[in-house]
Formats: C-alpha cells, structure tokens, sequence
C-alpha cells in the first residue's frame, strides 16, 4: 500500500515529454456476510459485528500526487479515506502523506521530512511480500504493534549499486495520523537485504520512550522468498512495553505470520497472472507474559484473486479470527467467521 505512495508509477507529461508530476491511487471494499461470532472486542475488523450480519463496504480510498521539483527534489502529498475515518457518522477523508524528498543528499541515500510512510511500510518488504493489503493488513499492522505513518525525518538509501542492501532511519512524533501530545519521539531503523535471487530480508526495530519510566519496543523480522509467480514467507514481531500492565508490569505481545500466493493459471499473450491463490495464517499474543489470563487468537484467510485485466481484483475470501481462553477455566469465545467477495483496483 504504502509504497505506492513514495515509489508508485504514474503518466503524467510536460510540454519536453519529461515526467513532472504522478498521480496515483487505489480503491479496495468488500461485500461481507457474518457467519460466525458475537460482538467480541478484538481488533479485528469485523469484530463489532453479531453473526448474520451482512454488508457492502469500502475500506480504502487512497489518492496520492507527487511532483518532481527538480532532479533531486521530490514533493508529495496523499489523501484517504474509508470505513475507519468518519465524520458524524459518514465517511470522511484525511490528509495520510504531506512530504519532500532530497534525492541523492550524499550517494545513494535520499532524506525526507514531513508527513511520511514510516521504515515499517515505505521502505519495508513486509506488505510487498505478503501482497494482499486489500485482504487484510500484515501482522504487525493487524494488531497495531507498528505505526504506519508518522510526521518527522528520515534517512533512506542503500549500500550497495545493485540496491541489494538498503537502509531506512527515521525519528518522529510517534503518533500516526494524531499531532503530537507530549515531548517524546518515537526512533525507527530498518535494513534489508536480498543476499541471493529471490530471498528477501528485513529487520525492523521500533522505539518509543514516555513518561513515568514507561517505553515501547519492537522487533520485527521479515523472511521471503518471491519469484513473479510465487511468494512464501513469515513475519515475526515481538513488543516489550515497559510498565504498561497491571501493577507497573511490562506487557509483551508476540505474534507470527505465514502466507503463500500464487499464480493458479495466466494470460495465454504476455504471461501476465489471471487467476491466483493466497493463504496466510497467522498466531498471536496479546501477552506472553500472562499464562493464566486473557486469549491467544489465531487469525486465517484464504482466497482466489480473479485479474480480468492487472489493475483490478476480485477476490473471494475468507475472514476468520479465534480465541483460545488461556486461563484454566477454557472460558469460550466464538470465532468472527467472515465470507468475502473483496474488489480492489489502482489507477495510474
């Protein structure tokens, strides 16, 4: 997703036939049937829902400009809207991105301050890996472990001429969409690496310290390997947040995800996917610390991803979230069980 705003491509010409500026965007939605579970209080997104519920929906509307300023200066800016941000009740749109990019500050690197995709999206290989952010979010993202855009500055670039090794630092407010409300920055780092053809490497760190000897800590760690027709690869993320939980406790969420997709068959001209198939499942908890309280929950969808032409998807899916109780008393909570047909197109 979020790639598409720093790096997507776009057609726009001046009266030299030289590319100054790029328009972008995409749109994803879905039409739901609940079949499964109550009103459970996860994060999950159709968590609030009772069983039998059913819906059109749009979960994103992106529209992204970048203009070329001059050969090493680049300004952008996005907006978005969808399901999650609403005004008395109806959809509403925020500005997501409002940045500058100083290409070639030293060799090989790029700086860019303002309102930007942080290290865990823009630079990242989490979401390209995985590939299906019109499905679901990755893992780290899924159970907001991670901050996905951020206002601050950030250091980009990679070590090598081949771009086989890259770099992405940033500091920032630490609040997302939200302006800052304390004095605290939020620190990130992330290195990549594709030592061989097809294998894909990330590590990711994220630090935020507050008030009161509190602090947030994560680590996240990216294993994929991707040809044009096939993905398989795993996330894992830890958090430490220091004196967070009962009794100035830390708290430690963990999870793991691991998915597949592929292409089942393609266009008989230019070999372009047609039909593929996608699965990921995904283990997660809230706090590792707790053996006897709370819930572990596992997350699964599974669908067939239908290209009549490359730009837009339609998808049936499956959407299902489950709770095991971790205490002795096995308490029961019904899995969110979700039955898709998810549509998603960019243009360019």
């Amino acid at each position: 997703m979020v790639s598409m705003i720093l790096s997507s491509g776009f057609n726009p010409i001046n009266s030299q036939d030289k590319s100054t500026y790029k328009l972008s965007g995409y749109v994803f939605g879905d039409y739901f049937f609940k079949v499964q579970g109550d009103s459970s209080g996860s994060q999950g997104e159709y968590s609030p829902y009772k069983k039998d519920y059913q819906a059109f929906d749009i979960r994103r509307v992106n529209f992204s400009y970048e203009h070329s300023l001059s050969d090493n200066f680049t300004a952008g800016f996005s907006l978005e809207g969808g399901n999650k941000y609403l005004t008395n009740g109806r959809f509403s749109v925020i500005i997501k991105t409002a940045y500058i990019e100083w290409k070639n500050i030293f060799q090989g690197s790029s700086l860019v301050a303002g309102y930007f995709p942080t290290p865990a999206f823009a630079w990242g290989i989490s979401e390209k890996m995985w590939g299906y952010r019109s499905v679901e979010k990755t893992i780290s993202d899924f159970r907001s472990l991670t901050t996905a855009v951020d206002i601050g500055v950030g250091l980009k670039g990679s070590f090598d001429k081949n771009k086989q090794y890259g770099y992405f630092v940033m500091i920032g407010n630490g609040t997302g969409t939200k302006p800052e409300n304390n004095k605290y920055k939020n620190y990130y780092a992330s290195l990549d690496a594709k030592p061989v053809e097809n294998l894909n490497i990330e590590a990711y760190s994220e630090y935020e310290p507050a008030a009161e000897d509190k602090s947030k800590l994560t680590f996240k760690c990216v294993l994929a390997y991707q040809t044009p027709y096939y993905t398989v690869g795993t996330e894992v993320i830890h958090q430490i947040k220091k004196n967070s939980g009962i009794n100035n406790s830390n708290v430690n969420p963990f999870g793991i995800s691991m998915y597949a997709h592929g292409t089942l068959i393609k266009n008989k001209k230019d070999k372009t996917p047609k039909l593929n198939a996608f699965a990921r499942f995904d283990m997660y908890d809230p706090d590792t610390n707790l053996d006897s309280a709370g819930f572990r929950e596992n997350f699964i969808t599974a669908g067939l991803d239908y290209m009549p032409i490359p730009s837009v998807h339609f998808m049936p899916n499956i959407w299902i979230n489950s709770y095991t109780d971790k205490s002795s008393e096995k308490l029961e909570k019904k899995s969110d069980i979700v039955a898709r047909l998810t549509f998603f197109y960019t243009y360019k």
